[in-house]
């Protein structure tokens, strides 16, 4: 008789979108370089993407949303540090 083993699925993400610091500059760039309307449907369709990958990567919903949050703070800190005095 042949035993079977189960195992239990375990969560493993990729890298933290919120750290991956080329993509929040190529963004942050872009916005700094868009009118305020452009900037923001920008951002709508970035997250939106951003969104959809983590879920695909496994995330749940809630863990998602929080690491796209995550991700735009680190934007908008680019954002701030790139700002002329």
């Amino acid at each position: 008789m042949e035993r079977l083993r189960v195992i239990r699925s375990m969560s493993v993400y990729a890298f933290p979108i919120s750290r991956e610091l080329p993509a929040i500059r190529i963004v942050a760039n872009a916005i700094a370089r868009l009118p305020s309307d452009e900037a923001a449907t920008l951002w709508r369709e970035t997250a939106t993407h951003l969104l959809s990958v983590a879920t695909e990567r496994g995330q749940d919903a809630n863990d998602a949303r929080a690491e796209v949050r995550r991700f735009f703070e680190a934007v908008q800190e680019a954002l701030l540090c790139s700002a002329p005095a």
